[in-house]
């Protein structure tokens, strides 16, 4: 399965599937998006932040939010852009969310969407990137 997602306007994502005769199908979303990933161990889905301080399983395929939980206090996207926001990376079973006013990163299950732990850091957290490899040698 093949597909793009991106932005459209603030509250709304977009899900592209080239190969389809209609390749665009737009998801609005209640409020502001803040961030988003997809899920490339769930290929069909895709995890969505918004200015509520929640965060949304999004089905790609259906275009519908399936689940939703409150994760931080509600972050404004008022302002500059390079203004410390939560983000979003995913790592096999597991979410990380940025919580930057609270200065921590928010661990969650991807499946259920609660907080299994807590990591605090030094300073504001602006990004987040998952790495990871299988200690198989080439």
């Amino acid at each position: 399965m093949q597909f793009f997602l991106g932005n459209y306007g603030d509250d709304k994502v977009v899900a592209i599937d080239p190969s389809e005769q209609d390749p665009f199908r737009l998801v609005q979303l209640a409020v502001c998006r803040v961030d988003f990933a997809l899920d490339s161990k769930r290929v069909s889905r895709a995890y969505v932040f918004t200015e509520d301080g929640k965060l949304h399983l999004l089905d790609v395929l259906t275009g519908e939010i399936t689940k939703s939980a409150q994760v931080t206090e509600p972050y404004s996207k008022d302002g500059h852009w390079r203004d410390p926001r939560p983000r979003l990376t995913v790592m096999g079973n597991e979410i990380a969310v940025t919580d930057s006013n609270q200065q921590k990163v928010l661990v969650l299950d991807a499946g259920t969407l609660s907080q299994s732990r807590t990591i605090p850091v030094a300073g504001t957290p602006f990004n987040i990137v998952a790495v990871g490899g299988s200690g198989v040698r080439h």
